[in-house]
């Protein structure tokens, strides 16, 4: 799936994106000198995306002009993939091996300590494995975070 979503949603995108979905945030991009839900239309259009906001306003424009939106309202990060898994039709999973960046949407390759050694912070070479993104070069490894993610994604299927 991919997705488009907008300003408020920045945490959600976080989220998705570990899941391994296609999401972009327009709080990331530079929007044109246009309104900010005109954009999103439009590029929501341009690019096949599913549009997610909370906003009911531009829900009702985005749905008025064909857009495949949700409007989601939900408040925990456990309940709006719950929403979006039900009104698409797919589960959606926390999956580290086809988790994208949260960062920046990039895909995530998975490495061997070796091949990052030069890049860790001390004390986490043997904490692998490790993914390294194709698009910011960040490397992710499973640190105390990890429990934290693991218990989201419970809450996710439950």
């Amino acid at each position: 799936m991919r997705f488009l979503a907008d300003g408020m949603l920045g945490k959600l995108t976080r989220w998705l994106r570990l899941a391994g979905q296609d999401v972009v945030y327009v709080g990331e991009l530079e929007v044109p000198g246009e309104e900010q839900d005109s954009y999103l239309v439009r590029k929501a259009r341009t690019e096949r995306r599913i549009l997610l906001t909370k906003d009911v306003e531009l829900y009702r424009r985005a749905c008025r002009e064909g857009i495949r939106t949700i409007l989601l309202r939900g408040t925990t990060i456990p309940s709006l993939l719950r929403e979006i898994s039900s009104e698409c039709g797919s589960r959606i999973e926390i999956n580290q091996e086809k988790s994208r960046c949260p960062v920046c949407n990039g895909r995530l390759k998975r490495k061997g300590a070796d091949e990052v050694e030069g890049v860790l912070p001390a004390g986490v070479k043997g904490r692998g494995p490790f993914w390294v993104c194709s698009g910011c070069g960040k490397v992710y490894w499973r640190g105390r975070h990890w429990e934290n993610i693991l218990k989201t994604a419970e809450e996710i299927s439950g």
